[in-house]
């Protein structure tokens, strides 16, 4: 399929695509690329959210690429804050693999098992030292992660952000490396 062909089909169904020229720019290599999709498993069932963005990313798979299915092994104990008013409780890592276990299973009714590589962001987040994350949060600033809507709502309301809520987008950050 032509650059622009595979294009048109992908945009099908989106309202946006941020980087419509570097997409098109990689599919033109006409080779497979490896598409990244990081998901927590903060509870036993996929949303309607997910099959969505799993439509998606099926899409790619149909062109032959290859997908990249992150399981958040490590941010889902923490609890994505975003559109929270209050901190999520946490889970433990028992709890989040059980339900990555489901996550998988539903999910592999929408991708294609063959073409989907599996990964838990555990594996790299739990051999990083405290040296490494040092590092990492030197990237960003606390403006930068109190400009978020969800966090300037709850200090407008006088509600807690707990320091790990702020690690979470520089961790899903991370992911995306």
């Amino acid at each position: 399929m032509q650059p622009d062909e595979a294009l048109a089909f992908l945009k099908q169904g989106a309202a946006q695509i941020i980087s419509e020229n570097e997409l098109r720019k990689k599919l033109a290599l006409d080779r497979p690329l490896r598409i990244k999709l990081g998901v927590d498993p903060t509870s036993s069932d996929i949303h309607l959210g997910h099959t969505v963005i799993f439509r998606k990313l099926r899409q790619f798979q149909d062109l032959g690429h290859q997908a990249v299915l992150i399981i958040g092994d490590f941010t889902g104990m923490i609890g994505d804050p975003s559109g929270r008013s209050a901190t999520r409780p946490q889970l433990t890592h028992k709890e989040v693999m059980a339900n990555a276990a489901t996550y998988r299973e539903q999910a592999f009714k929408i991708l294609d098992p063959a073409r989907t590589e599996t990964v838990c962001n555990g594996d790299w987040f739990r051999t990083m030292l405290f040296e490494d994350v040092i590092r990492l949060n030197s990237r960003v600033t606390l403006q930068q992660m109190l400009q978020r809507e969800d966090f300037r709502a709850r200090i407008d309301n006088q509600e807690p952000i707990r320091a790990h809520e702020i690690q979470y987008p520089i961790m899903q950050g991370w992911d995306s490396v």
